[in-house]
């Protein structure tokens, strides 16, 4: 029996990383490094495993051939410096503008064509986006917040439906489900 115990514990152990022993870097070509355990990975990735309900929580780190080194508990954890080297690989990755306005849609093609108003920090600017099979494409994550994942794999966000101008949400409306 207790060799049974074992060998499921050992099945289903995630292999946190422990921040005491971990060192995030960004190498001279920009890309973000790890030195853990002894070993030295020059370029390694990063990947929330709960995005929207816990984004500083459960993040994997990968290396360059995308075999998991492991997983970072929560970012709190990590030195205030180790913490912004990987809050800022993070927020590049994920980059969500959010959507103010919509001002036009054109659907053609199979393909839904958005000109949109966005927000990214203090930035305010135009784009247009192409978004493909909208039924998976565009989600509501609960009454308020709505996802687009345009075909180039951008996404944007509204947090709050009710703060889009009419016209926009009239643009939007076919699209709700």
């Amino acid at each position: 029996m207790e060799d049974i115990k074992r060998k499921l514990s050992e099945a289903i152990d995630i292999g946190f990383i422990d921040p005491e022993k971990a060192q995030f870097y960004m190498t001279p070509g920009g890309f973000l490094g790890l030195k853990y355990e002894e070993k030295d990975y020059k370029r390694v990735s990063l990947r929330r495993a709960m995005p929207i309900g816990k984004p500083f929580e459960y993040i994997s780190v990968a290396d360059h051939e995308d075999k998991e080194i492991g997983v970072i508990r929560a970012i709190d954890e990590l030195p205030e410096e180790q913490r912004k080297v990987v809050v800022d690989e993070l927020n590049k990755r994920y980059f969500c503008p959010e959507i103010l306005e919509v001002k036009s849609v054109k659907d053609k093609l199979g393909y839904v064509y958005f000109e949109l108003v966005l927000k990214a920090g203090e930035q305010v600017y135009t784009k247009s986006c192409a978004v493909k099979d909208v039924s998976k494409n565009i989600r509501m994550l609960d009454e308020k917040r709505l996802f687009i994942f345009d075909v180039d794999g951008n996404r944007y966000i509204v947090n709050d439906l009710q703060s889009l101008n009419g016209r926009s949400l009239r643009r939007l409306e076919p699209y709700l489900f």
